[in-house]
C-alpha cells in the first residue's frame, strides 16, 4: 500500500470556497491520505460544512483559542500520522492527480520537499507561475535571494521536519511557511514535479492583500533569527543571501510605502537600511523623489502581478 499522506488544512471563517478546496482533496486518485482539519476559531459556517462530509479520512480538530497561522499547524502538525506532510488552504483547489504526480519523487531518500508548478487565478485571470524550471536541489540561497514555493503545491518528508529544531513558529501569523521551508533547504533536496498541479486563489479577503505591513515584519523577524542561527551563520555564502533577503525585503517595505503615501522621510529611513548600492538602490532612489511615483508602482504591479481587484 502506498504511503500515507497528511494534508493540513487550517481554517478561519473560509466557508465561501471551503466545498471546491475539500472535494479536491476527496477527488484525489491517490487514496491513501489524511485531512487535518484545524478549525481556528471560526464564527461561520465552516463546521457545518465540514460535518457534511462523512468520509473518515476528514478529521476535525478546533483550536483553544485563536492563534497564529503558525501556532495552528502546529497543532495540525501534531496530529499528523503521514510520513508526507502537504498543505491546502481553504480557498485554493488541487488538481486531482497532484498526489499521484509528487509522491514518487521522494524516492530518492534526500529529498525532503517537492513542489509542483500551479496556476495563480483571480476572478479574472489567470497566471502560471513557472515559465521555466525552478532550481532543485540543495536550494537554500536561490530561495534566499528569490523565494519561489508556493505552499499549495509543497509536500515534505516528515523524517526531515523532525529533524530541524522546531516546526513552524508560533509567532509567525504569515510566513511560517517560508520559515519551515528555508530550514528544511538546509538539511534536505527540493524536486520540482514539472506539471500544473494546484491553483493558488488571489481574492481581496486574503490575508496575505490585507496585513503586507505584518508580513514585511515578520520577514525582517525571520531574517533576524536565522542571521543568529548556528546553522546559517557559519556559512559565508548563507550570509551574504541572508542580507540580499532583508535588503529585498526592504525595496518591498519602501515600495508599499509609497502607495500608502508615506512621508518622504520616513521611507528614506528604510532605504538607508539596504547596504548593497546597485542599479536597483538608484532606481528607487529615483523613484522615492519623483512625481506619480505610486501610478508608475501601480502600473508595474499591474502588468507583471494579479492581483484582487
Amino acid at each position: 500500500m502506498s504511503k500515507l499522506v497528511s494534508v493540513i488544512m487550517n481554517c478561519k471563517n473560509g466557508e465561501k470556497y471551503l466545498r471546491e478546496s475539500l472535494n479536491s482533496v476527496l477527488n484525489q486518485t491517490f487514496k491513501n491520505w489524511e485531512l487535518i482539519f484545524i478549525d481556528n476559531m471560526s464564527t461561520d459556517n465552516s463546521k457545518k460544512i465540514f460535518d457534511q462530509y462523512k468520509d473518515e479520512r476528514l478529521k476535525y480538530f478546533s483550536t483553544y483559542k485563536s492563534l497564529s497561522l503558525g501556532g495552528a499547524r502546529q497543532i495540525a502538525l501534531n496530529h499528523c500520522k503521514g510520513e508526507f506532510i502537504a498543505f491546502l488552504d481553504t480557498d485554493d483547489i488541487w488538481f486531482e492527480n497532484k498526489l499521484e504526480k509528487q509522491v514518487p519523487y521522494f524516492i530518492d531518500s534526500k529529498v525532503g520537499m517537492v513542489i509542483s508548478n500551479t496556476i495563480f487565478f483571480s476572478n479574472s485571470k489567470e497566471k502560471i507561475l513557472f515559465k521555466k524550471r525552478p532550481p532543485t536541489g540543495y536550494v537554500l540561497e536561490e530561495l534566499l535571494k528569490k523565494y519561489f514555493i508556493s505552499l499549495e503545491t509543497l509536500v515534505c518528508r516528515r523524517e526531515f521536519i523532525d529533524k530541524i529544531s522546531f516546526s513552524f513558529n508560533t509567532e509567525f501569523n504569515m510566513i511560517s511557511d517560508l520559515d519551515l521551508t528555508l530550514r528544511l533547504a538546509k538539511i534536505s533536496k527540493l524536486e520540482y514535479c514539472p506539471y500544473l498541479l494546484a491553483k493558488w486563489r488571489i481574492h481581496k479577503n486574503s490575508e496575505t492583500w490585507r496585513k503586507l505591513n505584518i508580513f514585511f515584519t515578520e520577514k525582517l523577524q525571520l531574517h533576524s533569527e536565522l542571521q543568529n542561527n548556528t546553522n546559517f551563520n557559519n556559512d559565508k555564502a548563507i550570509q551574504y543571501c541572508l542580507s540580499i533577503f532583508r535588503n529585498n525585503t526592504y525595496f518591498s517595505v519602501i515600495y508599499n510605502q509609497i502607495m500608502n503615501k508615506d512621508s518622504k522621510f520616513d521611507i528614506l529611513v528604510n532605504l538607508k537600511k539596504i547596504n548593497i548600492k546597485n542599479l536597483k538602490y538608484y532606481l528607487t532612489y529615483l523613484l522615492i523623489n519623483i512625481p506619480f511615483n505610486k501610478t508608475f508602482i501601480k502600473l508595474y504591479k499591474n502588468f507583471t502581478q494579479l492581483r484582487p481587484k
